[in-house]
């Protein structure tokens, strides 16, 4: 009897602590899952590289004159480059000669300026194309505008997601790094152009381009983001209630 009592009380501490152990397993699960259907609140300014903004640029604080004057002494410049009747050429090289001195006594240098235009396009390029590493293939919620366009080549559904309205109203897209591809089985009812849109979804640096009817027109959106639409709406934002985590 007494064995038996003590061969009890062992077995019972065993499935004690199994089924501790098992509880323990289910909530960490639990808690796994938890955070992975977190949404991550996204700005757009957040998915862009930071870093890569900040780079030498003599264009930017120029004031729009002298922006203006600088065009025009490259243009002039050229034209000289091509012109042959001796009057002509004259009249390019006073022209010119007088742009670059009004230049230079604001105190730019207008020959080191425009040496820098290639420098410039490839840094500028560069900073409209760098991503958020840290975003990389995480779960987020953001809004923006949605566009919708043609199916793709499978008759999957694609749509972008805009910073705002520009591209609606005929202005030009945005920067790659601010432009989002999405993949989603089902758009809501009813959709027009750029209508205000919350999404969730899993976020991952991938180039596309497509061409989009816009209004009368067409445009070209190349985007450096995609995501993997897990939830869409077209009236206000996501609400507590909506959480699925």
């Amino acid at each position: 009897m007494g064995s038996r009592l003590q061969f009890t009380s062992k077995g019972t501490r065993q499935l004690t602590a199994l089924r501790i152990s098992s509880q323990i397993a289910c909530l960490l699960l639990f808690v796994q899952h938890a955070q992975a259907q977190a949404w991550v609140p996204v700005d757009w300014p957040m998915l862009v590289d930071q870093q890569a903004q900040q780079f030498e640029d003599p264009y930017r604080d120029l004031t729009p004159s002298q922006f203006q004057s600088l065009m025009a002494l490259a243009q002039l410049r050229i034209a000289l480059g091509e012109a042959s009747p001796e009057g002509k050429w004259t009249d390019l090289e006073e022209r010119a000669s007088k742009l670059s001195k009004d230049l230079r006594a604001q105190g730019l240098d207008p020959d080191w300026i425009l040496a820098q235009r290639e420098a410039v396009a490839a840094r500028r390029q560069h900073a409209a194309l760098a991503t958020n590493d840290a975003l990389e293939g995480e779960h987020v919620e953001l809004s923006g505008y949605l566009l919708v366009a043609p199916d793709a080549e499978d008759g999957a559904l694609v749509a972008f997601l805009l910073p705002d309205r520009g591209v609606c109203m005929h202005l030009p897209p945005p920067a790659p790094n601010q432009l989002i591809q999405l993949k989603v089985d089902e758009l809501p009812e009813p959709l027009g152009p750029c209508i205000s849109a919350a999404v969730r979804g899993r976020l991952s640096a991938d180039e596309t381009m497509a061409t989009v009817p816009v209004f009368d027109d067409t445009i070209d959106l190349w985007s450096q983001w995609k995501l993997q639409v897990s939830e869409v709406i077209t009236s206000g934002t996501f609400s507590a209630e909506t959480d699925d985590s």
